[in-house]
């Protein structure tokens, strides 16, 4: 198994938008050949060696430069990287990028985006710094001072919208029951949604309740299926084992045989 070291943000202004930092280091070479699941959340990746591929719905393709991310995708994603790695993951909150971005994030939806394609005037600079800093703990406070120059205060979320938000990241209602309950216009709340999250109310709802699933499943291999599906409000256990695999690629037994998901299921150890 190899352990993923996890980080938390210092500097107050991150901590409500970043969520933690990750890495993934080994000085022997790796052979990585996992499943990302689909989350209600962006990373951006910082790689420093070994080239990683992606491949989603059969097509492969390589990642824009060293620096990128992936928007909100429904859909698993395998990951293959040969060779010594080093990456550095970047975990925002479900809408923590865009005040660094200051662009709707649902024009990154199933796209990987290259960093310097949206900050082309910073990031050979940036990369050129990390490259100079040896270790990992400061490479992680030059990502944070960079995160920290290019928030915009400005293009936050005003709190009444933050609000709104957060309730319904909490709430187990469907779109139509949260907004007739709380008295919110569903087409705003899209708008809001599609603006800083980059998903979609019902896709966010469906990818934050299979995230909830897969935590219980791993944490509790030996749920019963039926249990699940009733506790996760399906109308019955094959509308739920339809649902998990349509995001996982396979069955919730399989799942669990293969241990397919590699940021569920790699040792993820909290440094600081």
């Amino acid at each position: 198994m190899i352990p993923i070291e996890k980080y938390y943000p210092e500097h107050r202004l991150l901590k409500h938008l970043i969520k933690y930092f990750w890495v993934l280091d080994s000085s022997r070479p790796v052979l990585l050949d996992h499943t990302i699941l689909p989350t209600n959340n962006i990373d951006i990746l910082f790689n420093f060696k070994a080239p990683m591929t992606f491949s989603r719905q059969g097509r492969m393709h390589s990642t824009p430069g060293n620096i990128y991310f992936k928007g909100v995708c429904v859909d698993p994603v395998n990951i293959k990287q040969q060779g010594p790695s080093q990456t550095i993951g970047v975990s925002f909150f479900p809408a923590g990028l865009y005040p660094f971005l200051n662009v709707p994030i649902s024009e990154f939806k199933n796209e990987t985006i290259g960093l310097d394609s949206l900050l082309n005037t910073i990031i050979p600079d940036l990369e050129e710094q990390l490259c100079q800093v040896e270790t990992v703990p400061g490479k992680i406070r030059l990502i944070e001072s960079f995160f920290i120059q290019q928030l915009n205060l400005q293009t936050s979320l005003t709190k009444e919208t933050s609000a709104v938000l957060n309730h319904f990241y909490r709430s187990r209602l469907s779109v139509r029951e949260f907004c007739r309950e709380n008295g919110v216009h569903q087409k705003k709340l899209e708008r809001a949604f599609n603006r800083f999250v980059g998903a979609t109310p019902k896709q966010f709802f469906r990818l934050s309740r299979f995230q909830d699933i897969v935590r219980t499943i791993l944490s509790s291999p030996r749920s019963d299926l039926t249990a699940l599906a009733h506790e996760f409000e399906y109308f019955d256990q094959a509308h739920f084992i339809k649902d998990f695999k349509r995001f996982s690629g396979s069955s919730p037994l399989t799942f669990l045989k293969e241990k397919r998901a590699m940021k569920q299921i790699i040792d993820i150890k909290t440094v600081v």
